[in-house]
């Protein structure tokens, strides 16, 4: 044997001595010889059922491990890691728990009413988009939010209470009452002299003068509360007439008698 072979072999016998005695040190060796008795004792007590039955374990194992690694789950794995951190999956455990108990109370009378429930919420939403609702929608928010759909309640609730309040008796005297009214306003407005009146009326000059007339009427009226009571004779009445308004008012009752009669 040459030296160098000799300095190798010494060199590795002094490592193992060293790695031996560390294990010593430490109680890794008394670790490894438990095990290695532990492995022994499992070896002796395996039978060739449980040996079958491991070994199925293991093939179960290892074929699930190939499926998982086929399927492309080790991609979902952070965030399936950051749902575990922000509980997100411990939620969704229990709601999955929710439903499955939801799925064992329910009865099939009670899944065919959801269905028919459903059935017709579905429906009632084709309707509503059908409809064109959703168009109104703006218009709607804009009555919620100035109060405007509440006051439309109240008055469709008085409306109701009405309905529920008037009887047979009262709605024949309305009808009745209807029914007068529009005879007249039918009668007012097939006469010719009524629709010669408001012609008349909507002259811009008779306007004015009726609003002399009915102003002029307010300030007489108010200066006759004011004034002193007459003392009656022949002289205040030959000073009235004197009175240069007097003759103006004469003439005007004269000049309109004239009108009148013509």
């Amino acid at each position: 044997m040459s030296a160098t072979a000799t300095t190798i072999q010494s060199t590795t016998r002094a490592r193992a001595e060293a790695l031996v005695a560390e294990l010593t040190d430490n109680g890794d060796l008394d670790s490894l010889v438990h095990l290695a008795r532990m492995i022994g004792s499992a070896q002796d007590a395996l039978t060739d059922d449980m040996i079958g039955r491991l070994a199925g374990i293991a093939g179960g194992g290892i074929d699930m491990l190939d499926r998982v690694n086929r399927s492309g789950v080790v991609k979902a794995l952070p965030a399936i890691a950051q749902m575990v951190d922000n509980g997100d999956l411990e939620r969704i455990t229990h709601l999955a728990r929710l439903i499955g108990s939801a799925e064992d109370a329910l009865t099939d009378d009670m899944v065919g009413r959801l269905a028919g429930i459903a059935g017709g919420g579905l429906d009632m939403l084709d309707r509503v988009n059908r409809s064109g609702v959703v168009k109104a929608l703006p218009a709607i928010a804009q009555m919620v939010d100035n109060g405007d759909l509440e006051r439309i309640t109240h008055l469709a609730r008085l409306i109701g209470s009405a309905e529920d309040a008037l009887t047979d008796d009262m709605i024949g005297r309305l009808a009745h009452l209807a029914s007068e009214g529009l005879s007249l306003f039918d009668r007012v407005t097939r006469s010719d002299g009524f629709m010669g009146m408001l012609q008349i009326l909507e002259r811009p000059d008779v306007q004015e003068a009726f609003t002399a007339f009915l102003e002029a009427v307010c300030i007489a009226r108010t200066e006759a509360k004011e004034a002193a009571p007459s003392v009656g004779g022949l002289g205040p009445m030959l000073k009235l007439a004197r009175d240069p308004q007097t003759q103006d008012a004469m003439r005007f009752m004269v000049s309109m008698a004239s009108h009148l009669k013509r």
